[in-house]
């Protein structure tokens, strides 16, 4: 069980891989303690699985907000990575131990060289991948990821910290409201 402070009362949130319970305590009382997560990534796309992972991996307590925990990992009607452009970039994250680049090896069924008649300038890596495959994969990945924590919900506004002096409209993300008025 999580206490947050929010909008002038505690607020209880039980934090889990499954629906999760909302409680509302009415006290203005101190709680015995506060959570907190050292990262919190909105949006569970392939963007925000990476960063999710990344910042646990690196030893960050992370919240992964997500609308719906069974749609992370889905991909679109052409189930392809890679390309001119997109190609490069999956290397790069796979050089970085990225998410998306070992979920592709674990569910891809053809890989093609594009553009092999060219030089190797314009080459790019392809690879289709098997949507279903590939949704369980990372779903199995994400949900077992220590110190990463999936929560679904819908964030609503943000929580900023007063700007510094030195550093006028220059603000910190300390927080989020999520749409059913639990902070985190």
């Amino acid at each position: 069980m999580f206490y947050f402070r929010g909008c002038g009362r505690w607020v209880a949130v039980s934090f889990t891989k499954q629906q999760f319970p909302l409680a509302r305590l009415s006290s203005d009382s101190a709680a015995p303690r506060t959570p907190h997560f050292d990262v919190i990534v909105i949006g569970g796309g392939h963007a925000g699985t990476e960063a999710a992972t990344a910042a646990a991996r690196c030893g960050s307590r992370t919240l992964l907000l997500t609308h719906r925990v069974d749609t992370i990992g889905q991909m679109s009607c052409n189930p392809s990575f890679g390309g001119i452009g997109k190609g490069h970039l999956m290397r790069e994250v796979d050089a970085l131990d990225g998410l998306c680049s070992r979920i592709c090896d674990q569910s891809g069924v053809h890989y093609k060289v594009l553009n092999r008649r060219k030089g190797p300038a314009v080459w790019g890596l392809r690879a289709q991948i098997d949507r279903k495959l590939y949704k369980q994969n990372m779903q199995k990945e994400i949900l077992n990821t220590p110190l990463l924590t999936v929560q679904e919900g819908a964030v609503e506004d943000l929580i900023l910290t007063e700007p510094e002096p030195e550093h006028t409209g220059k603000c910190r993300v300390s927080g989020v409201v999520l749409g059913w008025s639990a902070v985190a």
